[in-house]
């Protein structure tokens, strides 16, 4: 996992980077931070135990990654590549996904919380025990996606299609869902309770 050790800067309550007494904000060198990760991400297609904090990213290539035990809270992807990555105890919360692939992707125990998620593609994922609690959701796909025990209770979800998808103990309680499609999906077995539909 990665380190609770908190910045140096006075009143930062922000987790510090990797071999470094500063967060990101903090950080001498952004880009240099951001190189480094990128770098590694092409050369090993791996990233474990980090937390970038608020950090944007753009039309960069994620895919076939694997990604774990990490903190990406408040960071923004835009046109990024996520497909047929995995994700494993991810914090992803507040975060912006605006036109980002993230198709065949496999995940457990992520938290998406908070996030925004628009003009996104979640198809063919296995995204199961996720939160996906209290996101902003526009014009989005988790088409064919196996989302079993996960949480978009709480959630904005517009435009967006939740088509032939595994919603099995599948929570969107009190969640405003307005032109959303669960065509041969299993909205049954699903919890709705107080949802906008």
């Amino acid at each position: 996992m990665f380190s609770f050790d908190r910045c140096c800067v006075k009143d930062c309550h922000t987790y510090a980077l990797p071999d470094s007494p500063y967060c990101y904000h903090h950080s001498l060198d952004k880009e240099a931070v951001r190189n480094r990760l990128l770098s590694r991400v092409k050369e090993e297609r791996r990233l474990e135990n980090i937390s970038l904090v608020n950090a944007e990213f753009e039309d960069e290539d994620f895919s076939s990654c694997f990604i774990g035990f990490s903190n990406f809270s408040f960071c923004k992807f835009s046109n990024c590549d996520f497909s047929g990555s995995r994700f494993l105890s991810t914090f992803f919360d507040y975060a912006v996904f605006e036109n980002c692939t993230l198709r065949d992707t496999e995940g457990r125990y992520n938290v998406f919380s908070g996030a925004m998620i628009i003009r996104s593609d979640f198809s063919g994922s296995n995204l199961i025990l996720s939160s996906f609690m209290g996101i902003d959701c526009y014009e989005s796909s988790f088409n064919s996606t196996d989302l079993y025990f996960s949480n978009f209770s709480l959630s904005k979800i517009i435009n967006t299609s939740f088509e032939d998808t595994n919603l099995k103990r599948c929570s969107f309680r009190q969640a405003l869902l307005r032109s959303v499609s669960f065509r041969y999906s299993n909205p049954e077995e699903a919890f709705f309770r107080n949802s906008g539909i």
